[in-house]
Formats: C-alpha cells, sequence, structure tokens
C-alpha cells in the first residue's frame, strides 16, 4: 500500500497561480483568498496603467476609455475586445491595423482575470519604455 500513501502525499492544485512577485515557489497551491488578492493586485495595476494611458490622452478621447473603464460598460467593453482583436487579426487589410490586437487584448483583460496579469506587464513595459523615451527627448 505505498503506492496509496505517496497518492495521497502529492497533492495536486487544480488552478496554480504563481505571480513573480508574490515570493511562492513555482508549482505551488494557493488558497482561494490568495489568488483573489493577486488577481486583484494585477486588476489594480492594470487599472493604475491605463489611468496612466488616460492622462496622456486628448481629452476626447480620455472620455471614451474613461466610460470605457467603468463597470456598468462591461456589455460594450467584451464586443469591443473582440472586434478590435479581429481586426488586428486582418490587419493586412487596408482599412484594419495591428494596433488594434493589443488594444483589443487589454479591453478584453479589464474582464477575464488570466489575461490581467501578462496585460500588466505589457502596460509597464510600454510606460517604462515611453518614460525613457521622454527623458531622452529632454536631454537633446
Amino acid at each position: 500500500m505505498a503506492g496509496a500513501g505517496t497518492m495521497l502525499r502529492h497533492r495536486t492544485c487544480r488552478d496554480r497561480v504563481t505571480p513573480r512577485r508574490a515570493g511562492v515557489r513555482a508549482g505551488r497551491c494557493l488558497s482561494v483568498a490568495a489568488r483573489e488578492t493577486f488577481v486583484q493586485d494585477y486588476k489594480a495595476e492594470l487599472d493604475r496603467h491605463l489611468a496612466w494611458f488616460e492622462n496622456k490622452l486628448p481629452p476626447r478621447f480620455a472620455g471614451f476609455l474613461s466610460w470605457v473603464r467603468q463597470p456598468s460598460s462591461h456589455w460594450a467593453r467584451i464586443p469591443l475586445g473582440l472586434l478590435l482583436v479581429l481586426g488586428g487579426i486582418f490587419s493586412f487589410l487596408p482599412v484594419l491595423g495591428l494596433w488594434m490586437l493589443p488594444l483589443g487584448l487589454v479591453l478584453i483583460a479589464l474582464d477575464v482575470p488570466f489575461l490581467q496579469a501578462p496585460i500588466a506587464r505589457l502596460m509597464g513595459w510600454i510606460e517604462r519604455k515611453w518614460q525613457q523615451r521622454q527623458r531622452a527627448k529632454g536631454l537633446r
């Protein structure tokens, strides 16, 4: 019966969540409360990046982004995000462009938790590159 004891000792976890900043070793299972905390952290980070980006836009576009970010715009955000992703996939057509793909993914990530971590990291990278570019422009 050593095999049965071994089976009990190796507990599996359906959802493996191991954010880089958590200090959790890869493959460790987290509780539901810890998982929800990490999801909220990524959502807050994504909201912070979107607020920063909103401040860089002209007022008309910033107002639209503010409306889309509201929780009540959930039903408009998902189809708009899907249409933008679809338009980004067909970027070889004259009217559509590759810029639509990341914008659609950002809109979808506001409602889909597993996309929030990679999109928040991508937005952080974009923000850092933007700031580096602005500092380089100021030094010239």
